[in-house]
């Protein structure tokens, strides 16, 4: 089942808006049946001291007729999940798939057509532009905050599953994680997943160091994914129950402080693994990937656990003397238990019918065993 993109027309262009005027109220009016309401409850297994339960209520986003995405939080283990749809209509929902790492959940609604947001076309958003935010936790209509984009990049201290998010300078509701990201043309443009501080001069903080990161401010800027980015997610959940994170299949440790050692070194290579069919030979020392030049174990690991699998990425190898590339396909490797992976229906009937054949002639087998156990002369 594909995902993404969301059929073509499935929300009406809306007019573009500006920071002065009153058209993101008809931005807002055109994706209200897109934004929903996710309340989330935890089990009722009468863990709680005072006997209450605490519910979550946030933002949810349909991305197609009946799927839609909310922050990871709403996920609770155990618990149960209901969509809002307006109109006093409630709808349960079955999670799919969870990746805490990028606060992205994956939900199914049951007895109900939802109304997807219609994605922009993947494209580099210039810095300064004016976006709409749009969040949900109010049930009868989104609210709506108007911002500017301050940064595109990565972020070293937002934890996601590689890529690049957007900082967006604008004012946030209650539930705003989860919220969607408009651009001008009132397309989908990101999805909402957490809030972070500011530092820089500029606003910024994507790109800079962790020694000048200083402490978060909740207070700060909001931290988007890219619609494209976010896309992929859901993807994955939907086909795997939770995101699968590059692999090369090499073990590090971490190269002394000395001239004659570089970047971080190949402790060991695991057989049949990527790296073992790519040539990695322990003792190597790797000094870039794809270019970006490595300083320890920790950077590379993050580096590959970035990449998508799938993907071939050069490595830059320093073997005794000799400087070249290694050309390596990313594996795949998963973080926690997935909630998949799922078979497509007609896969399973195929399995089920194969299980009852085998059933049968484990009988058969069974009832020929005792007849010639039966037969006299045996």
């Amino acid at each position: 089942m594909a995902l993404w993109p969301a059929p073509a027309g499935a929300v009406p262009y809306t007019r573009a808006f500006r920071s002065d005027d009153a058209s993101l109220l008809g931005v807002v009016d055109s994706v209200q049946s897109s934004v929903l309401t996710v309340v989330a409850y935890p089990p009722a297994d009468g863990s709680s001291r005072s006997g209450k339960k605490r519910r979550l209520i946030g933002t949810a986003l349909a991305i197609s007729g009946n799927r839609f995405i909310a922050s990871a939080s709403v996920a609770i283990p155990g618990g149960r999940v209901r969509v809002l749809l307006g109109g006093g209509v409630e709808r349960p929902a079955t999670l799919r798939g969870v990746d805490r790492q990028s606060n992205i959940a994956l939900f199914e609604v049951e007895g109900a057509t939802l109304r997807p947001l219609r994605p922009a076309s993947p494209r580099s958003l210039a810095i300064g532009s004016w976006v709409a935010v749009v969040s949900n936790v109010a049930i009868t209509r989104p609210q709506a905050s108007l911002g500017r984009i301050l940064g595109r990049g990565e972020r070293l201290d937002f934890a996601q599953n590689g890529g690049e998010v957007l900082e967006i300078d604008a004012p946030s509701y209650p539930g705003s994680t989860g919220g969607a990201v408009l651009n001008e043309e009132g397309e989908w443009v990101a999805v909402v997943v957490g809030r972070a501080a500011v530092e820089s001069a500029d606003g910024s903080r994507v790109g800079m160091e962790p020694e000048s990161a200083g402490a978060p401010d909740l207070n700060g800027v909001l931290i988007a994914l890219p619609v494209e980015h976010a896309g992929w997610i859901a993807n994955e959940l939907e086909h795997y129950g939770s995101v699968r994170h590059g692999f090369l299949g090499i073990q590090l440790r971490r190269a002394s402080a000395t001239a004659e050692s570089l970047g971080v070194l190949v402790a060991a290579v695991v057989p049949g693994s990527p790296a073992d069919s790519a040539g990695f030979r322990p003792g190597d020392r790797i000094l870039a990937v794809e270019g970006e030049e490595t300083h320890s174990a920790d950077e590379l690991t993050a580096m590959v656990r970035a990449a998508r699998p799938g993907d071939e990425i050069e490595v830059t190898v320093l073997r005794k003397n000799e400087i070249f590339p290694i050309r390596a396909v990313v594996g795949v490797a998963t973080s926690g238990l997935p909630i998949g992976p799922r078979l497509a229906p007609e896969m399973l009937r195929q399995k089920k019918d194969e299980l009852e054949r085998l059933e049968l002639e484990k009988r058969r087998l069974q009832e020929e065993i005792q007849r010639l156990e039966e037969t006299p002369g045996r």
